[in-house]
C-alpha cells in the first residue's frame, strides 16, 4: 500500500519536488534494515523504481542528438534495453550508500520546458550536488536528466557514445551497452 501512495505522489498533481522526494521514500521503503543484506527481489523491485522514474528512451535519444532519427526502430528499441539495463545495475551497485544518505531538497528552478531540483546528498560525509531535471509527463513527472557535481548525465553519455560511434559505429555501441562495455561506463 505504501509504494502505491509513493507511486501515485510521483505520477499525481505535486511538484517535481515531491516526485523527486516521492522516489526517494521509496527506495528507502525497499531497502532492507541496516546490516541486512539486499536480497535479489528487494534489488528488481529498486531497479523498477528508479527505471519507472527515468525517461531512459528520452536521455538515450538526447545523448545521440541527430544519430537517433538515422537508427533503425530496431536499433533504437536495442539500445533503449541496454541502456535501460545498465540503468537498472548502476543504481542497485550504490544501493548500501544510498541508506545512509542524508539529502537536502532546494528550491526547484524551471528552466527550459524542464523543472531542475537542486539537492545536495551527503554520503559519508562527503557532500554531492546532485540536479534532478524533470518534464512532466502525462500527470506525472519522469526524470530527463541528472548532474552529478555539475556533470550531466547525457552530456557525458553523448561524449562516450559518439567516441564509440565514431569508431565502432551505432552497432558497435549497441553491443557494447548490451555487454555493459566501456561506452556503459558509470556516469560521472
Amino acid at each position: 500500500m505504501r509504494a502505491l501512495i509513493l507511486l501515485l505522489a510521483f505520477q499525481a498533481g505535486g511538484g517535481a519536488t515531491d516526485a523527486v522526494r516521492a522516489r526517494d521514500a521509496e527506495i528507502r521503503a525497499a531497502l532492507p534494515p541496516p546490516g541486512a543484506e539486499v536480497t535479489p527481489e528487494a534489488r528488481r523491485r529498486i531497479e523498477e523504481i528508479v527505471a519507472r522514474a527515468l525517461d531512459l528512451r528520452g536521455m538515450a535519444q538526447a545523448a545521440l542528438g541527430p544519430r537517433w532519427a538515422q537508427m533503425t526502430s530496431v536499433q533504437r528499441r536495442r539500445l533503449v534495453a541496454a541502456f535501460e539495463r545498465r540503468f537498472r545495475e548502476v543504481g542497485a551497485s550504490e544501493l548500501e550508500a544510498y541508506r545512509d544518505t542524508a539529502v537536502e531538497y532546494r528550491a526547484e528552478v524551471e528552466r527550459g520546458g524542464r523543472v531542475e531540483v537542486p539537492t545536495r546528498l551527503v554520503v559519508k560525509g562527503e557532500p554531492t550536488e546532485v540536479t534532478y531535471a524533470l518534464r512532466r509527463q502525462g500527470a506525472g513527472w519522469r526524470i530527463v536528466d541528472l548532474s552529478v557535481d555539475g556533470v550531466s548525465t547525457v552530456d557525458n553519455y553523448r561524449a562516450s557514445f559518439a567516441r564509440v560511434i565514431a569508431r565502432d559505429g551505432v552497432e558497435g555501441l549497441i553491443r557494447r551497452l548490451e555487454k555493459g562495455g566501456a561506452a556503459a561506463e558509470k556516469p560521472r
